[in-house]
């Protein structure tokens, strides 16, 4: 199969020609074809996106805990232009942390028929109390070395990925910990000084969980949890780009320091996809209104953003090239992860992971392992 466009994103150049895909792989990239050929000039093929901090959509959540829930997940990010997907869990009870890690597990087993199952990203429940955002505050636990193991066992290799505050008691040794399981480390909800988040860094986190959101903030004599973020070459930093998460110069602050070290990822809620009103996150009521989740206090949690409307906002709004955004999409969560030999850009040998796009941002094609879902 030859999927043919005048603008194909690789890596590092846009180029015409053909993509050759045999089984699930991307075999070649040419600039002629010798068999079928799905045509899709006028379209932009780029590298199927990766939400790498996404708790549902569609009216179901990873806290559901059913084979269900994640399919539907599953599928309703297909529509977003994601192929990869982590299942990300809120802080609550720990039978319901449990029973989340192990349905993962059950799906990534089973097989889901839309966007792949990277892994596990367990947000929560080692956070700082005082930087909750939208997480219930009793299930907030200290650090626990022997928990973080239990779950890192009932995943059977599915735990992708634990979130860490950085300023609680013992938080450097299980950051140590997950890195000697090979589980990346991701920090946030947390007031951590830089100190603590550059000490963070060198024991082994790599991605700061929604930047400058439940974090402590930069001031010149104070820089804080974000100005570590924004100063450190060797952490990526996640970013909700709906613009209300975050302004649009911040946007282009954080871009102009991280570079190809900024990952777009949704945050998306269950009401994702849905109109107004109201709905659950975990063990916590969401008023969606405007399309802002919030609690009834007002607080943020979570989004209902969608990646193809990141990547546009990112493009239209905030002004990063195309090309870059797209970028922040795919192959930079991918590195972050340590799965960039496999996913995240259209490259020989990767998955034949592609979709594509009009010039107003429309999801036309999406495929996944080879197989046309769009």
């Amino acid at each position: 199969m030859y999927i043919k466009s005048d603008e194909i994103f690789l890596e590092n150049e846009i180029v015409s020609g053909y993509i050759s895909v045999e089984n699930d792989k991307i075999s070649d990239i040419t600039k002629s074809a010798d068999g079928e050929i799905i045509d899709l000039t006028g379209l932009k093929l780029l590298p199927g996106f990766l939400d790498i901090h996404v708790h549902g959509g569609g009216g179901f959540d990873t806290m559901d805990a059913t084979f269900e829930a994640v399919e539907n997940i599953s599928k309703f990010k297909i529509n977003e232009g994601v192929t990869s997907f982590c299942p990300t869990t809120v802080t609550a009870s720990d039978e319901k942390t449990v029973k989340a890690i192990k349905n993962i597990l059950d799906c990534k087993k089973r097989g889901v028929s839309g966007a792949k199952i990277i892994g596990t990203f367990l947000e929560g429940p080692f956070i700082d109390k005082k930087f909750k955002g939208a997480h219930p505050e009793e299930f907030i636990r200290e650090i626990d070395i022997e928990k973080i193991n239990e779950y890192i066992n009932l995943g059977e290799g599915t735990v992708k990925s634990i979130a860490i505050a950085p300023n609680i008691k013992n938080a450097f040794e299980a950051i140590k910990f997950c890195r000697e399981k090979n589980i990346n480390v991701r920090v946030g909800h947390s007031g951590a000084s830089c100190e603590e988040v550059e000490a963070a860094v060198k024991y082994g986190a790599n991605i700061a969980i929604h930047t400058y959101n439940a974090m402590s903030g930069l001031s010149h004599r104070a820089p804080g949890f974000v100005g570590e973020v924004l100063a450190n070459d060797g952490i990526y930093a996640e970013v909700i780009a709906d613009l209300i998460h975050v302004a649009k110069r911040a946007i282009q602050i954080l871009a102009k320091c991280k570079n190809d070290k900024t990952i777009l990822v949704t945050d998306c809620m269950q009401a994702g996809g849905l109109c107004d009103g109201n709905y659950m996150l975990g063990e916590l009521e969401v008023i969606v209104k405007n399309s802002e989740a919030r609690l009834p206090d007002g607080t943020l949690a979570g989004s209902t953003l969608s990646m193809i409307n990141a990547v546009k906002n990112m493009t239209k709004t905030v002004g990063i090239p195309l090309f870059d955004s797209v970028k922040m999409a795919s192959l930079n969560p991918a590195r972050a992860l340590g799965i960039s030999g496999s996913v995240g850009s259209i490259k020989i040998g990767k998955s034949a992971d592609i979709i594509a796009i009009d010039d107003d941002f429309n999801i036309k094609f999406v495929m996944v392992d080879g197989k046309i879902k769009i």
